[in-house]
């Protein structure tokens, strides 16, 4: 017979500031319980094998409830999590979906593999011999928003603007420190007019490029208003930008911080870079894990979960689960049980849309040092991950030689 989620151990608290081993607590919480409760009472599945039932139609995407919860029901950040296609279900995101899937598609994005490998070799080989640099704010954070900005026609000029509109919305994903509350608004509406403005002209003037196409779809289609559009776009420059950068960064890190792996990397870059880019993503994933609300009763591992109830599927806990990759807690880039689907990417409904072009941009990024600087070095204090919602690397310095 089922027990209640109430019955289920409880795990430490793993809240942002938190001072605690996020994988030694997940791994004595697994040796307990396959399901867990945070200290707030919210059913948090810890096996790989959790995935498929809890993104399954049992389950319901968060919508506008974090940002009721702080006391926000209007104003421009409500008004986009209305229109976003991360924070909808059912058929409003299918039609989200859908024009998105179509032409952001695999083939178009490891097309973007000679891009992402050109500005990562022109941003190591710049920095080459220069001493000590900040990788994560001149290198990793680049690779994407570069390649972001080239696949929308975006200038080159615009970067740092655009960046830090990037870097805002960023904020307003999870719970976001209200006193910035205002300066969070502002930056959504600057960044939805720049969005509509680059939409606009090319409806008005095609470039042949992807947001040509996709604009051209959306409007043919008809099932998507002008926000819907727009802030379809937003999203992936948002997903596509925040977390490949911090993917980049920790795996870099990782590398160097095993020496044996790195030296394998640089004796067969092109050979080991998708390896290295996959254990990278599973030794230390960015999204710490995918609330959802059940719609159905169902159980899980023994426990009953009931419609309404808030459950978590931990990525972090699945990516280091043993029952699916054998000497769990090595770094092994040359490890071969990654299942097909990456557990970092999500699944279900919602899985990550830039999956593909995430995965070019490391594997190139991460090449392109190999070649260029197979000396490189950390030179400043280890970078660490929170157990935040996206779990951002603090800093990473470095020196390419």
């Amino acid at each position: 017979m089922a027990k209640p989620i109430s019955a289920a151990p409880e795990l430490v608290d793993l809240g942002p500031d938190a001072a605690v081993d996020l994988h030694g607590a997940y791994r004595a919480a697994r040796a307990i319980s396959p399901v867990v409760r945070n200290p707030m009472g919210i059913a948090t599945g810890l096996r790989a094998r959790h995935m498929e039932t809890i993104l399954s139609d049992v389950t319901r995407q968060m919508e506008s409830e974090s940002l009721m919860m702080q006391g926000v029901t209007s104003g421009p950040l409500w008004d986009l999590r209305q229109t976003a296609i991360l924070f909808s279900n059912g058929d409003a995101h299918r039609r989200r979906r859908q024009p998105l899937a179509r032409t952001f598609a695999f083939k178009l994005m490891e097309g973007m593999r000679p891009k992402a490998a050109a500005v990562a070799s022109e941003l190591v080989g710049e920095r080459l011999g220069a001493g000590e640099i900040d990788f994560l704010g001149e290198v990793s954070a680049n690779i994407p928003a570069r390649i972001i900005a080239d696949i929308l026609g975006i200038p080159r000029s615009d970067l740092p603007y655009f960046q830090g509109l990037v870097e805002n919305a960023v904020q307003t994903l999870g719970f976001f420190d209200q006193s910035l509350r205002a300066q969070y608004e502002a930056s959504i509406t600057e960044f939805d007019a720049y969005v509509g403005k680059l939409i606009e002209d090319r409806l008005k003037t095609p470039r042949g490029d992807w947001l040509s196409e996709f604009a051209a779809a959306a409007k043919e289609a008809g099932e998507l208003s002008d926000a819907e559009i727009r802030t379809d776009v937003i999203a992936l420059i948002v997903a596509g930008s925040d977390t490949t950068k911090n993917s980049i960064a920790m795996t870099l890190n990782l590398l160097l911080e095993h020496p044996d792996q790195w030296r394998a990397l640089v004796a067969d870059p092109d050979g080991m870079k998708k390896g290295a880019s996959a254990e990278g993503l599973r030794y230390e994933p960015v999204a710490l894990g995918v609330p959802r609300f059940a719609v159905s009763p169902f159980e899980l591992d023994g426990y009953d979960i009931t419609p309404g109830m808030l459950i978590f599927f931990s990525i972090v806990s699945a990516c280091r689960d043993p029952e699916i990759y054998a000497n769990a807690d090595a770094f092994d880039i040359s490890r071969t049980d990654h299942p097909r689907w990456h557990f970092a990417f999500g699944g279900g409904a919602h899985r990550c849309l830039g999956e593909a072009l995430a995965r070019v941009e490391i594997e190139e990024t991460l090449a392109a040092i190999a070649k260029l600087a197979p000396n490189t070095s950390v030179t400043g204090p280890r970078p660490t991950m929170k157990a935040a919602p996206i779990r951002a690397v603090d800093q990473l310095r470095v020196a390419f030689a």
